[in-house]
């Protein structure tokens, strides 16, 4: 039976993951009036937006030097001041109509919040690895129920006219002391000295040869999320015929799918294992996406987005697990490098898309994402094949 302190580590961080999620959420979910307060067009405010993505991506490394030096417990925590501070940045920026201030705090938020994702992932992990069974799945469904919470409060608190700054400020307070609470409940980690352990037993193409077929993994469910936010609607649309204010129930329809994934995804990695797990939600994914583009439909296309809503639910965490497990890296340094080749990715995911649409269409540029899981499985069944052979 785990220690009790194996098990207030595992609540504490699903605490941390909700805790995660709930805290930019609140803000986005009034996003309608920011944009409404800074009074910038569709355009404008489009590139302002991605300031937190692009804060993420620019993080870089930073994310493994700041947790071999802090330590995950106040990593997180002290991550979570930081992220709440610039999110309270965001709102002054726009309750003062200053829309490059605005772009500065969502942009110094994606810098936390690299450094508290990474953290709470490596602290899942440990816990995971504490209880000799795959947990990190549910933990991901965590995130989504706190992104809930934090959606829903954000709306409330709009429909009944709390001032931004006033709903920020509040939000961004408790969503700190939930995470201090969390934090104090970490698995301890080794000391500084021992965390800086060089990574030496692998050369740099044997790291790659990794972390490549990892984060292509990663970014082949998080294309599907991609799609679901900022295409499905679209989709319906303008492909289905579905009425402007019926079209939102695709992106529902994928969350939905993708939450239940994560609830089972822990029973079915132990079951059949990692390996084979990712090879079906791939070929899930693929089906999936290629559904949704070509569906004659909106039923069999909401069939489609969630099937490939169950199929994303677990590669985001499984890639995470074997990328902290890569012999030869730092602490941390794995998952830092795919969580970063996640986020860099997404600042071109939308465009390309859009892109794509442009110049022929929708059905056609969801296709071509498709490829992203075709190369990713091609990985898979080459190491299968690799492993079997050895």
């Amino acid at each position: 039976m785990p220690s009790y302190s194996l098990r207030r580590a595992r609540v504490s961080a699903m605490l941390a993951f909700a805790t995660n999620g709930a805290l930019p959420a609140s803000f986005l979910a009034r996003y309608a009036e920011v944009k409404e307060q800074l009074g910038v067009g569709d355009g404008l405010f489009g590139l302002l937006v991605v300031g937190m993505t692009i804060g993420g991506a620019a993080a870089f490394h930073l994310p493994a030097v700041v947790l071999r030096r802090f330590g995950t417990p106040r990593t997180t925590a002290w991550g979570t001041v930081w992220v709440a501070l610039a999110v309270l940045l965001a709102a002054t920026g726009v309750v003062t109509g200053h829309a490059w201030l605005f772009f500065v705090g969502l942009f110094c938020a994606g810098l936390g919040d690299a450094c508290v994702d990474v953290g709470q992932n490596s602290q899942g992990l440990r816990v995971q690895e504490g209880y000799g069974r795959s947990l990190l799945n549910f933990m991901h469904a965590g995130w989504s129920i706190g992104a809930a919470v934090g959606g829903a409060v954000g709306t409330v608190l709009a429909i009944i006219d709390v001032p931004l700054l006033a709903h920020v400020a509040l939000w961004g307070g408790l969503c700190v002391v939930a995470m201090f609470v969390a934090a104090s409940g970490f698995i301890p980690e080794a000391g500084p000295a021992a965390e800086e352990a060089p990574a030496s037993g692998l050369s740099r193409r044997a790291i790659v040869k990794f972390l490549v077929p990892l984060a292509l993994v990663a970014l082949a469910g998080i294309t599907v999320e991609d799609l679901g936010n900022n295409w499905s609607a679209v989709l319906l649309a303008t492909e289905r015929d579905v009425p402007i204010a019926s079209a939102g129930i695709a992106l529902s329809v994928m969350l939905g799918a993708q939450f239940i994934g994560r609830l089972l995804g822990d029973r079915v990695v132990d079951r059949i294992g990692d390996s084979a797990a990712l090879r079906i939600s791939l070929v899930m994914i693929l089906v999936g996406v290629l559904g949704a583009a070509w569906a004659p439909n909106m039923a069999l296309t909401l069939v489609a987005f969630a099937l490939a809503g169950l199929g994303c639910a677990v590669t985001v965490p499984i890639a995470f697990a074997r990328a902290d497990a890569v012999p030869g890296l730092p602490p941390h340094s794995g998952v830092t490098w795919v969580s970063w080749a996640m986020r860099a990715a997404t600042i071109c995911l939308s465009p390309l898309t859009g892109g794509l649409s442009a110049a022929f269409s929708l059905p056609l540029a969801m296709s071509v994402l498709s490829l992203i899981a075709v190369v990713a499985l091609i990985f898979q069944l080459r190491e299968r094949r690799a492993s079997a052979t050895s």
